[in-house]
């Protein structure tokens, strides 16, 4: 599993450095959003808190209103002709603090599932705040716990922050540790255009530029010492278009039900494959996950990667590291300084142009093969050392996001020796009987590990 998001850092003048523009993979994400839902949702599950839910909350609202990096939205520059901007709220373009803390009704912990499952078909609005906190108080049948518990949910935009920054954010956010810091400026709208046209003509030459290195990039990566991508694999049944519904489910174990075979993440890896072969009756299965790599000017700072499953291999053992081998090859060529300089094709592309290209970007053709039937995201989100209002956390969970050939998708999310692996996926494709056998093949295959 992953670990912590380091601080963003600046090298040049302090006056560029309290300017934060968009990278264009972050503004493409965010250009995609209303056709691809993506906003990450962090769930925390405490036990009740002790302090009445009403100060929780303005503690909360306390907390966030020090942290700079949580007090922004997006800024878009006139005309669209640069990327957009992350600035500070000012007080006529923002609605109140209140509308980013939403209180839901209590109930059981099926309840809050099900309005989970409607909440992951959304997504914030960037221009008023990049985020957005659920709160369900007094949650009955929660796991981990005879007592009711308080629950909350942070969503954040996708543009914003990949996993592992939305899993630190949300730490500072529920332990009260952050370091008080200023939001970010934006140029003047003249200023934006200034800076757009400045930069105009220096872009061309560079995108020329990437592109010759682009190239070389690709010669290294076709080295036979570096380690070649897992082959696609064909389409099944839950590589299709999901619709806008989602569903969601949890289940949550003890991190060393999962270490019996290996690391957390291949022990989750290992027992997906055994469900999903089974579930599908297909032994030739292959999981995309994505894999940290060093953090640059990008708020998204992972590549995801294709891993064989192996599901003709039945002892789960060998299955294990038959995986955690193939994982190993596929994270050295993810971290290859080759697939860095790849990665960055689109760094000097002008916003007008990326922006004209991911609009026409046709979503409902079917490729041949994917890198992953699934997607199988693994953060771990440190020590359970967090409390809320005198309440203990019990377990932590997330939800990756569906894609136009990806309906099943699960995350695996650690908190001090708690795991919980979670199920997303569309009523259109696995109706509520498939996926109570599916939820129920994925714990009979972590008991058999």
């Amino acid at each position: 599993m992953t670990h912590s998001y380091p601080p963003r850092t600046c090298h040049g003048r302090q006056a560029d450095c309290d300017l934060v523009q968009m990278h264009p993979s972050d503004a493409r994400r965010e250009w995609l959003g209303d056709r691809i839902p993506g906003d990450l949702f962090a769930l925390y599950c405490f036990d009740a808190p002790v302090a009445p839910v009403a100060d929780v909350l303005d503690e909360l609202r306390s907390r966030a209103a020090v942290m700079g990096e949580l007090q922004v939205r997006m800024v878009e520059v006139p005309a669209g002709l640069d990327y957009p901007y992350w600035a500070a709220h000012t007080p006529a373009a923002h609605t109140s603090a209140e509308d980013r803390f939403v209180v839901h009704g209590s109930g059981s912990y099926g309840d809050l599932l099900d309005t989970l499952s409607g909440l992951v078909a959304t997504r914030v609005d960037v221009t008023v705040s990049p985020w957005r906190l659920h709160v369900f108080p007094h949650v009955t049948g929660a796991p981990r716990g005879n007592g009711p518990a308080l629950l909350v949910v942070l969503q954040m935009s996708h543009a914003f922050a990949d996993g592992v920054r939305t899993s630190a954010l949300a730490r500072d956010l529920l332990a009260g540790t952050a370091t008080p810091t200023t939001p970010p400026r934006a140029p003047s709208p003249a200023g934006m255009l200034t800076r757009a046209v400045l930069r105009l003509p220096f872009s061309i030459p560079r995108v020329i530029a990437d592109g010759r290195r682009a190239v070389e990039a690709a010669r290294q990566l076709a080295d036979p010492s570096v380690p070649q991508p897992t082959p696609g694999r064909p389409l099944v049944a839950v590589n299709t278009a999901p619709g806008p519904r989602r569903t969601v489910r949890t289940l949550v174990f003890d991190s060393a039900d999962l270490r019996s075979v290996g690391t957390v993440t291949v022990g989750a890896l290992t027992a997906i494959g055994a469900a999903l072969s089974q579930f599908l009756g297909v032994d030739e299965l292959s999981a995309e996950v994505p894999v940290a790599v060093a953090p640059g000017t990008a708020r998204n700072s992972y590549r995801n990667v294709g891993v064989d499953l192996h599901c003709a291999i039945r002892d789960p053992h060998e299955r294990a590291a038959a995986i955690a081998a193939d994982l190993a090859l596929q994270r050295i060529r993810a971290r290859h300084p080759a697939m860095a300089i790849r990665a960055r094709t689109d760094d000097h592309v002008p916003a007008p142009l990326l922006r004209f290209g991911t609009d026409r970007l046709d979503l409902s053709v079917v490729p041949p093969t994917v890198t992953g039937n699934t997607v199988v995201s693994s953060v771990h989100r440190g020590p359970a050392d967090l409390e809320l209002g005198g309440g203990r956390v019990r377990f932590t969970s997330g939800f990756p996001g569906l894609s136009p050939v990806q309906a099943l998708t699960h995350g695996v999310h650690g908190i001090g020796d708690t795991v919980t692996l979670s199920v997303t996926t569309s009523p259109d494709v696995l109706d509520a009987a498939g996926l109570a056998r599916y939820v129920a093949l994925l714990h009979e295959a972590v008991a058999s590990l």
